[in-house]
C-alpha cells in the first residue's frame, strides 16, 4: 500500500504561529481554505488538531465543504460518554460519509484535570480500554429515532467501527495501543529508534491476536524543488524566532517539565548533538543547519506546539527537509527498515506548504509501496 498522508487542520496558523506577530489568528474563512487545500491536495487526510478548540465541532464546520479527505478527530476516553459520541460520530456519517477517524489520547495528567479526570496515566489506560469498547457497540448499534410516526436512524458507515489511530510509548501504553489501537502512532524520530518502537508495538498488538492497520509518524516538512531552497527556508525559522525568544520558551519547557528544578542556563542535555544547541544558546548563538540535522534528511526544528526538542523524548517538531525525490528516498528507507504506512505533516504556513507537499511531494509518495496515495 502507498503512504497515506495526512496535514494538519490546525486553527493555531502564522508564518511563524509560536510568535506573537507571527500567529494569523483564528480565522474560519483561512480554516476553509486550509481544509478546501487538504482535500483538493490529494491528503488522505487531516489531523484536526486541538488546543482551545474542540476537534468534532471544528472538523463539522469544514467537512461540508470538503468531498474526500478523512477527518482524524481527537478525543479523550470519559470526556463524552461512549453514547453520546457514538451518536455524534452517525450525524457526521450522515452528513459526510465514511470520512471519521478518532484520535485516541491518553493525555498528560494537567490536560486529564482540566476535564476533572483524575485517574492516573495507566488507570486512563483501563479507562480508554473500556470506553472504546463501549463506543463502538453503540456507534454498530445506530441509533433509531424515538419518534413513534417516523421510520428513521441513523445507521454506521463504517462496517467494522470507527478506526482508532493512537499512541503510548511507556510499557503500559505500548500493551495498550496493542489492544485498542487500529493505526499506531509516534513522533517521528531516526529510522533505527522507530524500528524499534514500531517492533514493540507490533509484537504487542501480535500478542493479543491483532495486527495494526498502518504504523504512522507526526512530523513537520519543508519540500522545495531543491534541496538549497528547502534548507533556506526551513532555517529561517530560526533566524525570524532569534536567539532571545528561542532561550526564552526553551527555558519555561525545562522549567516545567523539571518542576523548576532547572533551566536552560544549568540544563545537561541527554546526548552531544542536543548538548552542542544548548552551548549555542547560551553563548547567545542560534544552532548552526548542520548542528541541527539529525540523520539523512531528517532536521530538528519547532512547530505551534513544540519548541526545539532537547530534551530527545521525540517532536512533531522534528522536519524532513530537502527535495522531492530525497524527502521520498528518506521515507522510503521508513517504509522498508520500520514498516511506516502513514504520515501526519505540517508546515508553516499550513496552506501554503500544503500546497507544496500536494504538487511536489504527494507524488513520490503515492510510488511508496504501489498503489494510490489517497486510497484505503
Amino acid at each position: 500500500m502507498a503512504i497515506k498522508a495526512l496535514w494538519y487542520l490546525s486553527m493555531a496558523d502564522g508564518n511563524y504561529p509560536w510568535m506573537p506577530e507571527g500567529f494569523f489568528g483564528v480565522d474560519l474563512a483561512r480554516y476553509r481554505r486550509l481544509a478546501q487545500t487538504i482535500d483538493q491536495g490529494g491528503f488522505y487526510g487531516a489531523l484536526v488538531a486541538t488546543w482551545p478548540n474542540d476537534p468534532l465541532v471544528s472538523a463539522s464546520s469544514v467537512a461540508g465543504f470538503t468531498e474526500r479527505m478523512k477527518f482524524l478527530v481527537a478525543e479523550y476516553a470519559g470526556m463524552t460518554s461512549p453514547k453520546l459520541l457514538a451518536e455524534q460520530a452517525l450525524t457526521f456519517e450522515a452528513y459526510y460519509g465514511d470520512r471519521l477517524l478518532f484520535n485516541h489520547i491518553n493525555g498528560r495528567d494537567e490536560r486529564a484535570r482540566t476535564y476533572a479526570i483524575a485517574t492516573s496515566a495507566d488507570d486512563r489506560y483501563q479507562l480508554g480500554e473500556e470506553y472504546w469498547k463501549a463506543f463502538q457497540a453503540a456507534y454498530l448499534a445506530g441509533n433509531p429515532s424515538l419518534f413513534p410516526n417516523t421510520r428513521f436512524g441513523l445507521e454506521p458507515k463504517s462496517t467494522g467501527g470507527i478506526p482508532l489511530w493512537g499512541t503510548g510509548e511507556s510499557s503500559a501504553g505500548v500493551v495498550h495501543a496493542g489492544k485498542v489501537v487500529d493505526v499506531y502512532l509516534l513522533m517521528l524520530r531516526e529510522v533505527e529508534v522507530m524500528s524499534e518502537k514500531f517492533g514493540r508495538a507490533v509484537a504487542s498488538a501480535a500478542g493479543q491476536g491483532r495486527t495494526f492497520a498502518d504504523l504512522g509518524a507526526l512530523a513537520s516538512v519543508t519540500v522545495r524543488a531543491n534541496e538549497a531552497e528547502a534548507q533556506k527556508h526551513f532555517y529561517r525559522m530560526f533566524e525570524q524566532t532569534g536567539v532571545e525568544l528561542l532561550k526564552a520558551k526553551l527555558d519555561e519547557v525545562i522549567g516545567r517539565r523539571t518542576q523548576g528544578e532547572s533551566s536552560l542556563a544549568n540544563f545537561t542535555a541527554p546526548d552531544a548533538q542536543r548538548q552542542e544547541w544548548v552551548d549555542y544558546l547560551r553563548q547567545d548563538k542560534l544552532p548552526p543547519l548542520e548542528s541541527l540535522r539529525l540523520e539523512h534528511n531528517l532536521y530538528a526544528g519547532m512547530t505551534a506546539w513544540s519548541s526545539l526538542d532537547i530534551f530527545g523524548s521525540g517532536s512533531s517538531a522534528a522536519y524532513l527537509v530537502g527535495d522531492p525525490d530525497a524527502i521520498a528516498g528518506n521515507i522510503e528507507l521508513y517504509h522498508q527498515r520500520s514498516g511506516l504506512s502513514a504520515l501526519i505533516l505540517s508546515g508553516w504556513p499550513l496552506i501554503e506548504e500544503a500546497q507544496h507537499v500536494a504538487d511536489l511531494l504527494l507524488p513520490r509518495l503515492a510510488e511508496i509501496g504501489g498503489g494510490d496515495a489517497g486510497e484505503e
